[in-house]
């Protein structure tokens, strides 16, 4: 990790210079340009991209030349070679060369300071992923300028087996008290799952899914639209080092309540809607999906380096783990577990708190499944 001067001591530099100087300083006198780098390896994507740009200096107002494309790309015949080097260990060759090649995309934010929407970025194609025991390398050759190299591992994605929930395994919300009939909402939910190399953060949300019926009458008698919808709320993001480990799986509880006062707050209110929790496939109703984000060290770094300051020391340092220019190179992942069913086993606790909880009980839930027939949709 290399750290980058901070901007207190820039300043106290900067006016140790100015004090001591008497002549005129020319702000946009010869300067060396700084190649900075962006790129997170996906070893389950199909194409991997790395954006390469460098820093800019100019006469006037330079929130214009930042509007200009070619202040900040490099043009292809800079490059003596852009690649991505494959090592494993106890070789020290690559064994294998992935050149980077360039692409102009299109989806730019129009409304930042920077030009927009075309940029370059440069890819080279993975049809069958990476290799998770390997280390990546990307170099930057420059015809005249100093090159830049960078390395990462990736995260072993695939092998992410969850113990709970699966997809004949839900999870359970919420119980109801059976003298009261008061809804109780779960705070220790659990999520177990085996733990990753060289995974440090794990990002946790959980997918709803819903169909949302209009209807033209309060009766809801004549449908007039239906439409598949979903809402994701997050869980969290975890250290790996701070989750519990037991038995060979990280197991990790959450509060049901917030999840159920998200959807209150989240999903508007209409008489005329009534909503499907899920979609009924003839056995259950699947309303769930897990969805689980990974972060290797060098992206954990980074993300906590660029984490809101709460302290009395305003001061944010820097980081960078590319050799000779800044930025990041990096690895990141996913993880899912699909169709998952509205409910454990074969209860109505989920959907009872749905359709009658403090928080939801006004968005007119129900279940599709014709069998459950205490709330269900037909």
């Amino acid at each position: 990790m290399n750290k980058i001067i901070s901007l207190s001591a820039i300043a106290a530099i900067s006016l140790s210079v100015f004090s001591s100087c008497e002549t005129d300083v020319d702000l946009t006198a010869p300067y060396a340009s700084t190649t900075i780098v962006f790129g997170l390896l996906d070893p389950q994507a199909d194409t991997q991209f790395v954006k390469v740009n460098k820093t800019f200096l100019g006469d006037g107002n330079l929130n214009e030349y930042a509007m200009i494309r070619d202040s900040s790309e490099y043009k292809w015949e800079e490059f003596t070679s852009l690649r991505i080097d494959e090592y494993v260990t106890g070789n020290p060759n690559p064994i294998a060369t992935h050149s980077l090649s360039p692409i102009t995309i299109n989806n730019k934010d129009v409304n930042g300071m920077f030009y927009g929407p075309a940029q370059t970025v440069y890819y080279f194609a993975t049809p069958t992923g990476l290799n998770p025991n390997a280390t990546y390398k990307l170099v930057a050759d420059f015809v005249s300028r100093p090159d830049i190299f960078a390395w990462t591992n990736v995260i072993p994605s695939a092998n992410v087996f969850f113990q709970s929930p699966q997809t004949n395994l839900g999870l359970s919300f919420a119980s109801t008290n059976t003298v009261t009939g008061a809804i109780d909402y779960r705070d220790n939910v659990s999520i177990r799952w085996t733990p990753i190399d060289n995974a440090e953060i794990y990002d946790l949300a959980l997918r709803f899914y819903y169909t949302e019926n209009v209807y033209s009458d309060n009766a809801l008698t004549v449908l007039v639209s239906s439409t598949d919808k979903f809402i994701d709320w997050k869980i969290g993001t975890f250290n790996a080092d701070d989750i519990d480990l037991n038995s060979g799986y990280y197991n990790l509880t959450f509060n049901a309540e917030p999840f159920f006062s998200y959807l209150g707050t989240n999903i508007p209110t209409d008489s005329h809607i009534r909503r499907e929790a899920g979609t009924y496939d003839g056995n259950k109703t699947r309303a769930f999906e897990l969805r689980m984000g990974l972060a290797n060290d060098e992206l954990k770094t980074y993300i906590n380096v660029n984490n809101p300051v709460t302290g009395i020391i305003q001061e944010r340092p820097s980081y960078t783990n590319v050799v000779g220019g800044l930025g990041l190179f990096a690895s990141r992942a996913s993880a899912y577990v699909l169709n998952i069913p509205l409910e454990s086993g074969n209860g109505t606790s989920n959907i009872n708190a749905l359709k009658n909880g403090f928080y939801t009980s006004d968005l007119n839930f129900c279940d599709p499944n014709p069998s459950n027939t205490e709330f269900t949709c037909n």
